[in-house]
């Protein structure tokens, strides 16, 4: 959560990984059934109206999308950046505990929203849709935790572009199950950010070998999770809404690492126990807004793609992929500049923007 960033229990311990999770559901199910098309602004005064000649949203409703938009892009921000923060300039002992946390934390807050009726309707657990959904929750279990670790061990920069390489990934992978195939624009696109990337990771003057290692294996499992989902929707594998799974994700994930670290890690829970900063204030603030980052990210990932849509949140995602790589050269102070390095992380940075355009395009046209 979970940074998953997009990875956090989120869909971001990174907010990436979380990115991804939610955009696949967008015009499936929204609050536990299939999305129908709002007529509530619609005149009743004027029923002859075609959909091209429908009055336009009114300010209540645009200013809901709105507001949607940038609570999803402060959050996914405040989401990477108070984890970086926790982990890297506080120096706290575990990224895996913090993920616990946020499970722990999501689960909670999603079964209390569920109850409450803000995120639909939760689907009450049977043994076998458990079992539908453990081989989801093992590669978002790897994809949060591997975030995690990549947040930890990598200066924002390069950690953001690095993560680029999951939608070379994710191209490869609906390729070879769903015979996909994309244009040659965003061949271009994913091949300025690739490039780019490369180039800055060539240059790495702060290069971490386990580092570079946790956010590949978070680029694959984001891959392989969106992948996943689209492969159950498409073959009716599994039946149920978005909050749902991100609650099962979440109470699964925190059993499963929640009895990892006892058994084998125990002296890692002792380590965070005695940590030093418990006492200062503004650590406890940091910790708590870090641990309960996930759930709020996956709230507001849900709050955007509902109020606008899938296309609205991949785009603001990008630009705050932006605004993170170029806020992380100062935040955290491990960064390292080289001239090489920054001109790689333009160009790829640069391929994302291009990206966004051509996907916006792309939907435009279809």
């Amino acid at each position: 959560m979970h940074p998953s960033n997009n990875s956090i229990s989120s869909s971001e311990p990174t907010a990436d990984s979380k990115e991804t999770e939610m955009s696949t559901w967008r015009g499936r199910e929204v609050g536990g059934s299939i999305e129908k098309e709002d007529s509530s602004d619609k005149s009743p005064l004027l029923p002859m109206l075609s959909p091209s000649s429908e009055p336009p949203n009114p300010p209540s409703r645009q200013c809901g999308k709105v507001s949607s938009a940038i609570f999803y892009a402060v959050a996914s921000l405040w989401t990477v950046f108070v984890m970086k923060v926790v982990l890297t300039s506080y120096g706290f002992p575990s990224s895996l505990f913090l993920g616990l946390c946020q499970f722990i934390l999501t689960t909670i807050v999603f079964s209390t929203l569920g109850m409450l009726g803000w995120v639909g309707n939760i689907v009450f657990p049977t043994p076998k849709l458990i079992l539908q959904v453990c081989p989801l929750t093992a590669i978002f279990l790897m994809n949060v935790v591997s975030g995690l670790g990549g947040t930890k061990e990598l200066s924002l920069p390069m950690f953001t572009v690095l993560r680029r390489f999951s939608i070379f990934f994710t191209m490869v992978l609906e390729a070879w199950v769903f015979g996909k195939s994309v244009s040659l624009s965003v061949k271009a696109a994913v091949g300025m950010m690739l490039g780019g990337a490369m180039v800055a990771a060539a240059s790495d003057l702060s290069f971490d070998p386990q580092g570079y290692a946790f956010v590949l294996v978070n680029d694959v499992c984001t891959a392989m999770y969106g992948v996943a989902i689209r492969y159950a929707l498409s073959n009716k594998k599994i039946n149920i809404s978005n909050n749902s799974l991100v609650l099962y994700n979440s109470a699964l994930s925190a059993i499963a690492l929640g009895c990892f670290m006892f058994f084998t890690r125990y002296e890692e829970l002792e380590k965070c126990r005695d940590f030093a900063l418990w006492h200062d204030l503004t650590f406890r603030a940091l910790f708590l807004s870090a641990a309960t980052a996930g759930c709020v990210l996956n709230y507001a990932i849900f709050l955007c793609t509902q109020q606008n849509s899938a296309l609205t949140t991949t785009v603001v995602g990008c630009l705050k992929n932006v605004t993170t790589s170029y806020v992380g050269l100062v935040l955290g102070g491990d960064y390292v500049f080289s001239y090489l390095n920054f001109a790689g992380l333009n160009v790829s940075i640069a391929g994302s923007l291009f990206y966004s355009w051509v996907t916006f395009v792309n939907k435009q046209q279809n």
